[in-house]
């Protein structure tokens, strides 16, 4: 699994990652030509910066960066309407019935091996923080972003929401969660050294682990749908409408 460090070579980021390459050469310590067998750490002293400081903006790059192995050709040629029970009734459902789940079993595992392993508290205090932050999402979503959708989707104005009746608004902050979301997913990913099974792993433990895939998978999938296909196709139908003079 690749890790990103000061250590980390730059033939590294250009045969692992496109988004934190592009990245690195926009702020100008690395272009076409240099040598890519420097370091992250090495390119940042010389130009007397802090290698922390770069490897947060590459680390927000690759979150950006849209998996290549995700098929949401499901939605095509959905409505908005349809797009959004997509989301709903695959995702939301799903997340509501799988976190508390997810929680009893990572309480379970923390309980019973977290003396001897650290990592399994780091674990059951990174999923509490993520239900309550999904729940939260969810309900914004819902409340706001939804129903924005339905409306443009009906042709007709758009009522109110907590959030006003403009989509960018409600859109911004998915965005925002959602980069939130991957940082945290990665770090989930490295405690659970992407959800391998120890050895002295118990059935509880192995099912916390399965378990946690799947989430993981789920949100991956659920974000890209939201991200390249709800979102765009959304704000896409306001301009329409605002062209239209509605």
């Amino acid at each position: 699994m690749f890790e990103l460090s000061s250590e980390t070579r730059v033939t590294e980021l250009q045969d692992e990652s496109p988004a934190m390459m592009e990245a690195l050469m926009s702020t100008g310590i690395f272009r076409s030509g240099d040598d890519a067998s420097a370091t992250i750490g090495d390119l940042c002293w010389n130009f007397g910066l802090n290698p922390a400081v770069m490897l947060n903006v590459l680390v927000r790059a690759q979150a950006k960066e849209a998996p290549s192995d995700v098929d949401v050709s499901e939605l095509d040629g959905m409505t908005l309407t349809q797009v959004v029970e997509n989301i709903e009734t695959s995702h939301h459902a799903y997340l509501r019935e799988a976190l508390p789940l997810i929680g009893q079993l990572v309480g379970r595992v923390a309980q019973v091996h977290g003396d001897t392993d650290e990592r399994l508290i780091k674990i059951r205090e990174l999923m509490e923080k993520l239900s309550a932050d999904l729940e939260n999402h969810m309900r914004h979503e819902e409340e706001a972003l939804f129903q924005i959708a339905r409306d443009l989707d009906g042709g007709d104005a758009v009522r109110p929401t907590r959030c006003g009746d403009k989509i960018g608004g409600p859109i911004a902050c998915m965005e925002n969660e959602h980069e939130a979301a991957r940082l945290e997913l990665g770090e989930l990913r490295k405690l659970t050294d992407n959800y391998a099974e120890p050895g002295h792993a118990c059935n509880t433990y192995r099912r916390m682990l399965t378990e946690l895939s799947r989430f993981d998978r789920d949100m991956v999938v659920h974000m890209h749908k939201e991200d390249k296909v709800l979102f765009p196709r959304a704000v896409d139908a306001q301009a329409a409408l605002r062209e239209a003079g509605q």
